[in-house]
């Protein structure tokens, strides 16, 4: 671990620490919050297998420490700060193992995730800084159950993992090259496309129906996003749903063009009387791009039209004394999400507007991919220990298919091997 950024950190927390009873007094208020989620997940790919240690479930839900004050000021306004810092394994889960991270390297650090202040009153609030935009996590949340840490929607195990039983000439080789976003090139998780902390201002409007929250932003490089979400009751039901669109005029690299666009939504219900609970995810993606480089005489697509789905159904209630208990099962589609050709296949860089790689002379061009699917199930169990405290294990599966036009495609890709994923993990509140 850096010690520096460590000694910062707890320097910063101290300080923080020593403020409250001061802060109290004058009516501000200051905390520090957040959680610890680490796990052991067993993986096998098909050819090999082995046992990780690792923080689990990517930036999303990792372990994650959040300072953040408030304190009135003139004219009736707010003014507040939030810093979050993720104490991390750099190397996280997203590749596991011999085919993906070194075991050992213990390659720990602290960074800061995310570092704004905000001013707010009767005319809403604005944020101004690194931070989450309103499309940030708009397929993730909505799940009135917040079985979040066992599983969500994007794809966060194993992502990072090479596919096993591909053949001669496969170009896109981890299960992230077939989970590519447009909205944020290069980012291999299926849905929350754009789920980064962005640079930016945003506008959360005051509460115009009640239940009904909506937000508005711009990040650097022409990226606007906006989102509307709604809680409430609806038919005895706890229900939750957010709606997100988001346009990154910067362009989809891994597409090519100069702009994307995404459209993602999520709606969960939950009977707080049996415990029956589920929820749903939903994104389209679109990118204006140019023709792609496709081995000769072969068709080939361009991966610039993307959809994906994901639910969750399940149980949560107090089956015994320790607390709630959840039993839930998932399934999800990614579509169409192959992006370029990876550097794991031969040395050289990516090329934008193709789905090819380049080494040096040689051009490496997609072999006649028209389309594929990742396909994932899995099933959870979550037990709560009160509410600081929760045990889960989670089973998932990855199950590759792609659509060929030519036999050197059927011969890259025909072959692929099923990832199974078993993660048994802990998440500690503070």
């Amino acid at each position: 671990m850096n010690k520096s950024k460590l000694l910062i950190a707890m320097a910063v927390a101290s300080l923080v620490s020593s403020q409250v009873a001061v802060a109290d007094a004058g009516g501000d208020n200051w905390s520090i919050s957040g959680w610890i989620n680490e796990a052991l997940t067993y993986y096998d790919d098909g050819t090999g297998s082995d046992i990780v240690q690792n923080s689990d479930n990517g930036t999303t839900l990792g372990s994650r420490i959040t300072l953040a004050g408030s304190t009135d000021i003139t004219g009736g306004l707010t003014a507040g700060f939030e810093v979050i810092l993720e104490p991390s394994d750099t190397a996280n889960v997203l590749g596991l193992g011999s085919s993906g991270i070194d075991d050992n390297q213990n390659a720990h650090d602290i960074g800061v995730l995310g570092n704004s202040f905000n001013l707010s009153g009767g005319f809403g609030k604005v944020t101004v800084g690194l931070q989450s935009m309103p499309t940030d996590n708009i397929a993730v949340l909505e799940d009135p159950s917040l079985t979040l840490w066992a599983s969500i929607s994007p794809v966060f195990r194993g992502n990072g993992q090479t596919i096993t039983g591909l053949g001669a000439g496969a170009t896109n080789t981890t299960w992230g090259s077939f989970l590519q976003c447009l909205t944020v090139p290069g980012l291999g998780i299926g849905i929350d496309c754009n789920g980064i902390y962005r640079s930016g201002i945003r506008y959360d409007l005051p509460e115009l129906f009640p239940g009904v929250s909506i937000a508005v932003a711009y990040a650097n490089d022409d990226v606007y996003d906006a989102n509307l979400k709604w809680k409430g009751e609806m038919a005895g039901l706890n229900a939750q749903l957010a709606l997100g669109f988001a346009t990154n005029q910067a362009g989809g690299t891994n597409a090519g063009g100069n702009e994307a666009d995404m459209f993602a939504i999520q709606a969960g219900l939950m009977d707080t009387g049996t415990g029956i609970f589920g929820s749903i995810a939903y994104q389209i993606e679109d990118a204006d791009n140019t023709a792609p480089t496709c081995a000769a005489g072969v068709t080939c697509g361009t991966g610039d039209d993307t959809d994906a789905y994901w639910l969750k159904v399940g149980i949560k209630r107090a089956f015994n004394s320790l607390g709630d208990t959840s039993l839930a099962f998932q399934y999800g589609s990614y579509n169409d999400q192959y992006g370029a050709g990876t550097t794991a296949a031969v040395a050289g860089t990516i090329q934008a507007g193709t789905n090819a790689i380049s080494g040096g002379a040689a051009l490496v061009a997609n072999p006649g991919i028209v389309g594929s699917e990742v396909e994932r199930i899995g099933f959870e169990v979550n037990q709560y220990f009160g509410s600081r405290f929760i045990m889960y294990g989670v089973w998932e599966n990855l199950d590759l298919d792609v659509d060929c036009s030519s036999v050197a495609c059927t011969t890259a890709y025909g072959g692929a091997d099923e990832l199974d994923t078993f993660t048994l993990g802990g998440v500690f509140f503070f």
